[in-house]
């Protein structure tokens, strides 16, 4: 089964080649910039033959020649002039130049070292980098962009992190995931309604369980009244009313209340059933 993630990347790794050239070098950079390589500066690693093709065409159209790179064995296999170029000033003629260069450089740094959860299990995205100083630069870039990311190590990583929705959402839109974005807002939609729904149901069951033990209150009060032959002691409107609560009750206050003539109000009712276990402790006192 395909994973969150890899889907995410696979959305992103969909880019029409007529974006602007400096969108495109800045994906590159992106990815370059913090890359997971085998030791060898010429090679990165990657499981996503979709992101594997989408670097190695990007360099073909950019660079103007076939075979820079190539993909075997979850690795790609770059070319040493692209290494050189990106590591010399020359490249920073091209990125950058618009805005939009900021959201495509995010897009090869996701696509490169990012990794983003299942919603429904939790919300967590990630980006790995070797270098505290890449780290520190990826963090500052984030915040100016209103992306508020934390850090950490892992086994050696250098690891940038967000677990707040809002932020994943936000950074995934940036990328242009926007089913991934989608997913996480129809997740949180979906846990809070059955949130809302389970504290219903609890402060229903709670409130039945009330009147449960109430109803078995009065009824229980009721009974030892009619059982001792004290029932006749009652006023006769605590008698009537005793009565009633016998005879319906699977009726609730509201409902009891309608069998009376004049009507009594739910309140009115829950005094006069208070009152007859009143003086049904007073009575139980006397035996």
């Amino acid at each position: 089964m395909i994973s969150f993630s890899t889907n995410a990347k696979n959305e992103i790794s969909n880019i029409q080649f007529k974006t602007k050239k400096c969108c495109l070098f800045a994906l590159i950079y992106g990815y370059f910039f913090c890359s997971r390589n085998e030791g060898n500066k010429n090679i990165i690693r990657t499981s996503n033959e979709n992101v594997a093709k989408l670097f190695i065409n990007l360099c073909d159209h950019l660079f103007k020649k076939k075979h820079l790179c190539y993909y075997k064995s979850n690795h790609i296999y770059i070319d040493l002039d692209i290494i050189r170029y990106f590591t010399i000033e020359e490249y920073q003629k091209h990125i950058f130049k618009c805005e939009e260069c900021r959201h495509f450089f995010l897009k090869g740094v996701f696509l490169s070292s990012g990794s983003v959860s299942d919603p429904e299990k939790s919300y967590l995205l990630e980006i790995s980098m070797n270098s505290p100083d890449s780290k520190k630069q990826l963090l500052s870039f984030l915040t100016d962009m209103g992306l508020p990311f934390k850090e950490r190590e892992r086994s050696g990583k250098y690891i940038i992190y967000s677990k707040t929705s809002e932020v994943i959402e936000d950074f995934l839109a940036r990328v242009g995931a926007n089913n991934a974005t989608f997913a996480i807002m129809n997740s949180k939609i979906i846990k809070e309604f059955l949130n809302n729904t389970n504290r219903v149901y609890n402060c229903d069951n709670a409130n039945i369980s009330k009147s449960l033990a109430a109803s078995e209150k009065y009824i229980s009060a009721i009974n030892y009244l009619i059982e001792t032959n004290k029932i006749d002691r009652l006023p006769d409107q605590l008698k009537e009313t005793a009565y009633k609560r016998i005879e319906f009750k699977e009726l609730n206050y509201t409902e009891l209340g309608k069998k009376f003539n004049p009507v009594i109000s739910k309140s009115g009712l829950f005094h006069r059933l208070e009152k007859i276990v009143e003086l049904c402790e007073d009575y139980r006192k006397e035996d």
